[in-house]
């Protein structure tokens, strides 16, 4: 396995996470922390480490949110390194996309105890988490390629 690879896909991981954010951002303006799933589970996570309020964990919760996205681009970088999907990184990184949206759901209500599927914002947040994913996926492949 090589380094350089691994260390790119945690660079790739990092940048894609950047685009997934900018994409985010408008519905945080918008609807606040609880309209993005994965900043809200961020955040609560990081309330129980550093015990503080949630409201003033802005900015740790988002660095948690780049370390996952690095680490995501780690593991996509070794996964592609290992096994041979026969496609693009593009269309491997975006259905690796697919399946974090899908975590995000799973995990989602033990964290924030709040259900996706129920949400108070209704069907928006769970879209936009799959949309935004898929362009995290899609950029962390992208970048894969390139770097």
């Amino acid at each position: 396995m090589n380094i350089d690879f691994i260390l790119n896909g945690l660079v790739a991981g990092i940048i894609a996470t950047g685009a997934m954010s900018i994409l985010q951002v408008p519905m945080y303006s918008k609807w606040g922390m609880t309209s993005v799933l994965e900043w809200h589970e961020n955040q609560v996570i990081t309330s129980k480490f550093i015990k503080k309020n949630t409201e003033e964990l802005l900015v740790p919760s988002f660095l948690f949110h780049f370390l996952h996205g690095g680490l995501g681009g780690i593991a996509f970088a070794i996964i592609v390194s290992i096994i041979d999907f026969q496609v693009s990184y593009l269309i491997s990184g975006t259905i690796l996309g697919f399946l974090f949206a899908l975590v995000v759901l799973i995990i989602h209500e033990p964290i924030t105890k709040i259900k996706p599927l129920k949400h108070p914002l209704g069907s928006i947040p769970v879209v936009a988490s799959f949309v935004n994913h898929a362009i995290y996926g899609a950029t962390l492949g992208y970048f894969l390629i390139i770097l």
